[in-house]
């Protein structure tokens, strides 16, 4: 199921599975707890260099992608860089550390990592 959404948005578990698209200005998408099996797609589809994506973990959880897993640090995709069609899916699942966090599974774009 695809979402259009125009502003910050706080998913939940129960949102699991959709994809959220949006086309203009930077959009936060807030990430529920870790919990394995939950999984979410956010797609720009604005003008090129017309939006800026950010996904952010609760304070406790990581995002594994854009080179080393770092807690507590938003996922990017910049204005400076998105393109229309850019996307992240993010799953959340058991690392090889044992620790649930959450993974990028397949992209379109260049994701950075909140400094």
């Amino acid at each position: 199921r695809t979402v259009d959404v125009s502003a910050n948005t706080t998913l939940v578990a129960a949102d699991s599975g959709k994809t959220y698209r949006f086309k203009r200005g930077t959009i936060i998408f807030t990430l529920p707890a870790t919990a394995p099996g939950l999984v979410y797609t956010f797609l720009y589809m604005g003008a090129n260099g017309g939006g800026q994506l950010q996904v952010s973990p609760a304070a406790a959880d990581g995002i594994a992608a854009a080179g080393t897993a770092v807690v507590n640090k938003d996922l990017i995709i910049a204005t400076a860089s998105i393109k229309k069609g850019d996307f992240v899916t993010i799953v959340s699942g058991v690392g090889a550390t044992g620790v649930t966090a959450w993974h990028v599974t397949v992209q379109r774009g260049v994701v950075t990592k909140e400094a």
